[in-house]
């Protein structure tokens, strides 16, 4: 099942042109985020396929900690489909 969420990260710069967050990113297995701001927040957009919400989350903090030293997510919104911002083709 694809559980739709949002990570609100702090500790590391993931939006701007020259970030390497995402590249790390998806070299971690993350091709189901996107990375967004609003405002001084900083979100991850997940649409993660596990077995419950939970797995879905933890893999998902698990992989972005690893990947981005000196991330910490702060906060886990979860999301229904009304409320996923639009994809852009990469």
């Amino acid at each position: 099942m694809v559980h739709s969420f949002t990570l609100v990260v702090d500790g590391i710069d993931l939006v701007s042109p020259d970030s390497p967050a995402p590249d790390a990113l998806y070299e971690a297995g993350c091709d189901d985020a996107m990375l967004t701001s609003h405002g001084a927040e900083q979100q991850i957009v997940f649409d993660r396929d596990a077995s419950t919400f939970a797995v879905a989350v933890a893999s998902a903090i698990t992989a972005v900690e690893t990947a981005l030293p000196g991330a910490l997510v702060i906060r886990v919104d979860r999301l229904s489909p009304a409320e996923l911002p639009p994809r852009q083709p990469v």
